[in-house]
């Protein structure tokens, strides 16, 4: 990922320290990445065993789900802390939207199903619909996270929503599969790697807001200014990037 793709001001550095920043960023990003598509692969596969008998599904349907989600859930347990699918606008025969989305309880540390307001004339819907996690995914038919960002919906934690598009046999969109990932847990799986490199360095989402750094001066959730004068190098959790804190500021 270097090799072709690194600011000039970047191989001035240590590449191979450099190297191992990205291949950290890349193998958690990757590893959440893999348990969303194989929730998106069970939803595919589900839908698809319902309309061959010549059936819509329905929201209790979405139970068949629940092995693959809480599994998942339960192998990112340490990096994870909700996982699961979530409906688009009218693919369901029974209700309009929808979530099979499972959390870890902290203080049982069993699966819990989270149950949101979905009615749109409720003092407390939750119109995911317009949510860039949700929104990006649909519209550009691309993987995406989202954050850093305060979820309120019952945990009140710093979270990067990861999430992948989620389409039938037949190309139809149906949903996302998404992730939820605190980023004091970023933080924890990220920072000895990042506190290795000689050079102060961040990642980034595309607003410069600080995912991770070995900056004690940049905490996560700061704004970097003049971010695009700075040098930075794209990774593959689309829209983050490794920034160096030691250029033009």
């Amino acid at each position: 990922m270097m090799a072709n793709g690194a600011d000039p001001a970047f191989r001035a550095d240590d590449d191979a320290a450099l190297e191992s920043v990205a291949g950290a960023v890349t193998a958690v990003v990757e590893n959440v990445f893999a348990s969303l598509s194989a929730i998106a692969a069970a939803t595919t596969a589900l839908w698809a065993g319902v309309e061959d008998s010549g059936g819509q599904p329905r929201s209790a349907d979405l139970a068949a789900l629940r092995d693959p989600v809480i599994g998942e859930l339960q192998r990112q347990s340490r990096l994870v802390n909700g996982v699961g699918f979530v409906a688009a606008d009218g693919v369901l025969a029974d209700v309009p939207r929808y979530l099979e989305w499972w959390r870890t309880d902290s203080k049982t540390d069993t699966a819990q199903r989270l149950a949101l307001d979905l009615n749109p004339g409720s003092e407390y819907f939750y119109d995911y619909s317009t949510m860039e996690w949700y929104a990006v995914p649909r519209d550009r038919g691309t993987r995406w996270v989202h954050g850093p960002y305060l979820d309120y919906t019952g945990v009140d934690l710093y979270v990067c929503t990861f999430a992948v598009p989620v389409t039938s046999e037949r190309g139809q969109f149906l949903g996302v599969a998404g992730a939820d990932v605190p980023v004091a847990r970023l933080d924890t799986a990220l920072l000895p790697t990042f506190a290795a490199h000689r050079t102060p360095l961040a990642l980034t989402n595309a607003e410069g807001r600080v995912i991770v750094a070995n900056d004690a001066e940049h905490v996560p959730g700061s704004r970097l200014e003049n971010l695009s004068s700075r040098p930075a190098l794209p990774v593959s959790a689309p829209p983050w990037s490794l920034v160096s804190l030691s250029g033009n500021s």
